[in-house]
């Protein structure tokens, strides 16, 4: 099953009816998760949930950007997150190092994602070969640097000085995050983007697949994107809500960790 461009609004879908608790749920937790592993954290959502069919738990989904999540766990806006998964290390590193009392043990590395850039169908751009020569390049989309963004700053260092002055030249459509950047190009008039190899890629029988007619090309030898998770702290969380806690992160590093190799992540140091 290829990706197709309605993606996203298929996860839309899907999370709001996660974010339908059953009445008769013992127990529930709530989820803050990045764009960029919304749809791998929707399916593993459902299969933690059909795993434990009898414990009553529920999990309402939430999602938010980094930025948002973080300033919203910070300031103790309900509902405050039970576990916050991030696009990378940059947020729960913060909440760790400015705001310890607000998490639970160590940020945690749930899954990995590849820089690509990419060019849909709709646009015919043949990109597979990599970043074109400055004289042909054309406007492209790509998740902000300045903000640490991780797909930004490894596609800058793809860039290098090419980055500086496409910017000069009017050429570059700035982003919050790689699912924004894969956004651009497929309802914009944004000629190929820099994303996550998971915005554009399915593999749910084990075999990669990708919109037919679309391009891409994968940067192998940058630095692996990392996504982190933090258990976040709670004085109103129940016994029943802390078990739910303790066995969905379990599963989400263990057995529920396929959801995301079916959304073309690496599992951590795979």
């Amino acid at each position: 099953m290829f990706v197709s461009k309605f993606k996203h609004l298929a996860l839309a879908v899907s999370a709001a009816m996660l974010l339908c608790p059953s009445a008769q749920a013992a127990s529930s937790i709530t989820v803050s998760v990045t764009p960029i592993a919304a749809n791998a954290v929707a399916d593993l959502v459902s299969d933690f949930l059909n795993a434990f069919p009898t414990s009553g738990y529920s999990v309402s989904l939430k999602i938010v950007s980094d930025a948002a999540a973080k300033d919203g766990i910070v300031a103790g806006n309900a509902p405050v997150p039970d576990l916050f998964l991030s696009k990378s290390f940059v947020a729960p590193l913060d909440l760790k190092l400015n705001h310890p009392t607000l998490i639970v043990g160590d940020p945690f590395p749930y899954a990995e994602d590849t820089l690509v850039l990419y060019s849909s169908a709709d646009k015919n751009i043949d990109i597979s070969g990599g970043v074109p020569s400055f004289s042909h390049l054309q406007p492209f989309s790509i998740p902000t640097p300045a903000t640490l963004d991780p797909y930004g700053v490894a596609a800058a260092l793809v860039l290098k000085g090419t980055y500086l002055r496409a910017v000069r030249n009017g050429l570059v459509l700035k982003t919050e995050d790689a699912a924004g950047s894969y956004a651009a190009v497929e309802y914009l008039t944004t000629s190929y983007g820099f994303t996550g190899k998971s915005q554009i890629c399915s593999a749910v029988a084990g075999v990669e697949e990708f919109e037919p007619g679309s391009f891409h090309h994968e940067f192998t030898n940058t630095t692996p994107i990392v996504l982190a998770g933090v258990k976040i702290a709670s004085s109103t969380r129940t016994a029943a809500q802390e078990t739910e806690l303790t066995d969905f992160v379990n599963y989400l590093t263990g057995t529920g960790s396929v959801n995301f190799t079916q959304h073309c992540f690496k599992l951590p140091g795979a």
